[in-house]
């Protein structure tokens, strides 16, 4: 027989509306809410920095920017890298690979091993894009939280 659900954390449920405090988890570990937006790491691409601060910025302004939850994020933007440096090398090379007979007939075509490698670098991404409500029906479930400070800081104006 399996666990049943996964526990959701308060703050969560508090987002959704949904918290009763009959079933709030107690003692609930805490983490550090990020003070400021930290630099994106030196070794993800030039796209995943990219992706590094369209992500924390983001975070950020909502206050939902953990310190605990940065080498995630990190995972996150090198996954996307992953997969746009892939595709943009698909583009250019194309996604499929003939092998000829030596009168130069087609003998067969098979999907470059690149298609593969985008397939789940963007598979991984989606995975961890879940975790932190980055795509659609992540973001339905979750009520933004109050911003209690109006300034809001932005690295790409």
């Amino acid at each position: 027989m399996g666990k049943g659900r996964k526990k959701l954390p308060t703050k969560i449920k508090e987002m959704q509306g949904t918290l009763d405090p009959s079933r709030a988890i107690i003692n609930e570990m805490q983490v550090d809410i990020c003070q400021e937006i930290p630099i994106a790491p030196e070794w993800l691409s030039q796209i995943g920095q990219e992706e590094w601060y369209k992500v924390t910025n983001q975070l950020f302004n909502l206050q939902m920017l953990y310190q605990i939850d940065l080498q995630l994020i990190a995972a996150y933007c090198n996954e996307m890298s992953l997969y746009i440096e892939t595709e943009i090398l698909l583009r250019d090379k194309g996604r499929v690979q003939a092998f000829k007979n030596s009168d130069g007939t087609i003998k067969h075509a098979q999907a470059v091993p690149y298609q593969k490698i985008a397939k789940d670098a963007l598979d991984r991404a989606i995975k961890l894009a879940t975790q932190f409500g980055f795509t659609p029906v992540a973001r339905a479930s979750i009520n933004a939280p109050k911003i209690t400070n109006n300034t809001q800081i932005n690295y790409f104006d």
